[in-house]
């Protein structure tokens, strides 16, 4: 098996270097300590329709954030409690909101 010719005198050729390189390195060490918080924009909530994500908004990383089991226990009880007030009576007759009243205490 024999190499072609054409191939062997492009391999003569020299490269042209770059004028400029771009060096990148990589260190052993975190660059948490240099990271700031991600930028949140501002934004408008429709009050009927408050999504559930933004019951995680008061963590944030380094204070709350991995969520540890007490972070997790808390999302769950922000769950119940939407839950329980979305079972609630209305507010609409003194019946209603003396039974609501009473579920509340309860």
């Amino acid at each position: 098996m024999s190499i072609p010719e054409e191939r062997i005198e492009s391999a003569k050729i020299p490269n042209e270097e770059p004028k400029t390189k771009t060096q990148e390195v990589q260190t052993i060490f975190r660059d948490s300590t240099a990271q700031t918080d991600p930028y949140t924009p501002k934004y408008k909530i429709d009050p009927q329709k408050i999504p559930e994500v933004l019951s995680l908004a008061p963590f944030k990383f380094g204070d709350q954030l991995p969520a540890s089991m007490t972070e997790m226990q808390y999302i769950e009880n922000t769950r119940e409690t939407l839950a329980f007030s979305h079972a609630l009576p209305p507010t609409s007759d003194e019946a209603s909101f003396a039974l609501r009243r009473r579920l509340m205490e309860d």
